[in-house]
């Protein structure tokens, strides 16, 4: 045979397999519309075993649908898992999916909806943020305002100053920092209005919003508010001063210094040490000698007050020994490693963590609260902050000596601290050092410890450690495939979580490893991955197929 006849032999077996290949495609879609997933998918199989390769238009058409049939549904867990995945997969062409949760009539689809389409960037997400400035409840409406004004909708300042007129008068102290985020020249009027606002509270929100946010050009207005007699609104203009760093206020400043109220003199102080004058730092240091907590916790800001807050971290006064702590941990200095574990491990008295504020607002300082699950009803508690409260105070560990950090991560592993674990193994993993990597392989040996074991497999699997790691989180996310992927059950009080005895992960503990997982592995964005996350999608728990595709749409895109 001739090589011409060779060509068209293979050129037409190519046309014919070609022609095959296309079909099989377009049958796994058709399979798709029909609601038949798994068949579906595994039409699509026959295509990658034909070919070796996968064909991310096609996965991506197959994603689409999945989640347009999913927020057609009536159920609400289907609706929140299609929002989930619609929002995971950054998808533009999933916006118009995500849009159908502005129009759903619970609020916590609408937020949730919203929280994802202000992660797109386009065109059509400045109309829905209009749209959704008329939902039926305040929380969306200040949410959509919120993010109109982080993208500087150009309808966002009649909006928001239309919703604050609506309003009782009690929410406009909510609309400064608004306006101060838009920047406009509309906005910056409406903003002086505020600063001249008849109600004090409202004045002090937009001093302290200009000043966070640099807008040095309302300097002259508020100079002039430093000779007024307003104790919360000269506080917040002290501060203002030493924020947008005006030196033609020192004078002023100095005499505030003096004030016999102690949380002006403190601001005062405060904004002439940003203005690099120290001799005000003495007040502080004996503000926070005298207890002062709010002298305690800004004494972590000044250089030289190491000595000081050692002495005070060692006070039988749990509130100045927390400061202290806090204080020192901003100093990077390691004497507050007693405090830190205080703070960060549970004890037998329960204790939680909020803030407080000066009555300025510009002053803040931690107060430690025990037995906080039988306050959980306590309107004035927040049990989800004092967490975030703990990570936060976590991730500054990192920048003490590293064997301090590794000591306290290793007390945390043998106290299963486990509301903690996945933030600290998130540090090691980040660290990367050798002694980190050799305590993550410690804690993959903890055969009772499963959420560390897990964990920690999973973060050598993400540093790509020679290992079976890979293989251990592949062959434990597929063992847990009937699990649902997001749990919404709330966490059981303490005592019961320390009360359990089984070796293995709550719902909630799974829920959160399960997810994190699935994200390294569409991280991955290779052929292998996306077979397991086609696999877990065809025989998982079919409540999470919604959320699991829109991750592999991100994968594929």
């Amino acid at each position: 045979m001739g090589l011409s006849k060779i060509y068209l032999s293979l050129a037409a077996a190519s046309f014919l397999m070609g022609g095959e290949l296309d079909e099989i495609k377009l049958h796994s879609l058709y399979l798709m519309q029909q609601g038949q997933i798994e068949e579906s998918i595994e039409k699509y199989r026959e295509y990658t075993d034909l070919t070796g390769r996968n064909d991310f238009e096609v996965l991506q058409q197959m994603g689409l649908i999945l989640l347009q049939k999913g927020i057609a549904s009536q159920d609400g867990p289907t609706f929140m898992m299609t929002l989930f995945g619609a929002g995971l997969s950054g998808s533009a062409n999933a916006l118009e999916i995500l849009e159908r949760g502005i129009a759903h009539p619970d609020p916590q689809m609408q937020l949730l909806a919203l929280h994802f389409i202000a992660k797109i960037d386009d065109d059509r997400t400045a109309e829905i943020f209009n749209r959704a400035m008329s939902s039926d409840y305040l929380a969306i409406r200040m949410e959509a305002a919120y993010y109109m004004a982080q993208t500087k909708h150009p309808h966002a300042v009649g909006q928001i100053e239309g919703l604050m007129y609506r309003l009782p008068p009690v929410f406009k102290p909510f609309f400064p920092s608004l306006f101060a985020l838009l920047g406009t020249s509309d906005a910056t009027h409406a903003l002086r209005r505020l600063i001249e606002d008849p109600d004090p509270q409202t004045r002090v929100e937009s001093i302290l919003h200009v000043a966070r946010l640099g807008r040095d050009d309302f300097l002259p207005a508020l100079r002039k508010r430093l000779t007024h007699t307003h104790i919360a609104e000269l506080e917040a203009c002290a501060f203002a001063m030493g924020a947008l760093k005006d030196s033609h206020s020192i004078q002023r400043l100095r005499k505030l210094a003096l004030s016999p109220t102690d949380s002006v003199r403190l601001s005062a102080s405060l904004a002439l040490f940003q203005l690099g004058d120290r001799s005000h730092v003495p007040t502080i240091t004996r503000l926070a000698k005298q207890s002062n907590l709010f002298a305690i916790a800004a004494l972590g800001g000044i250089s030289e007050t190491e000595e000081t807050l050692a002495e005070l971290v060692k006070s039988t006064d749990l509130q100045v020994r927390t400061n202290a702590g806090i204080a020192l941990l901003q100093r990077r200095d390691p004497r507050c490693f007693d405090t830190l574990c205080e703070i960060l491990i549970a004890d037998a008295r329960d204790l939680a963590f909020h803030p407080f504020n000066s009555v300025g607002r510009t002053l803040s300082a931690i107060k430690a609260v025990p037995s906080a699950e039988l306050r959980a009803k306590d309107p004035t508690m927040d049990l989800s902050y004092s967490l975030a409260m703990r990570e936060h105070l976590l991730r500054e560990s990192i920048h003490l000596p590293e064997d301090v950090f590794l000591k306290l991560a290793r007390r945390i592993f043998m106290r299963g601290q486990n509301d903690l674990v996945p933030s600290t193994i998130a540090l090691l993993e980040n660290l990367q050092t050798e002694k980190a990597i050799a305590l993550l392989k410690e804690g993959a040996e903890k055969i009772h410890c499963p959420l560390i074991r897990d964990y920690c497999h999973l973060s050598l699997f993400r540093l790509k450690q020679e290992g079976p790691y890979e293989e251990y989180v592949m062959h434990w996310v597929m063992n847990q495939k009937e699990s649902q992927l997001i749990q919404l059950r709330q966490l059981l009080p303490w005592k019961y979580r320390l009360e359990q005895t089984d070796y293995t992960l709550t719902p909630e503990e799974t829920s959160r490893l399960l997810i994190e997982s699935f994200l390294t592995i569409a991280s991955r964005r290779d052929e292998k991955s996306i077979a397991f996350l086609l696999e877990a999608i065809q025989n998982g728990n079919p409540a999470n197929r919604y959320a699991l595709m829109g991750l592999m749409m991100k994968a594929t895109e």
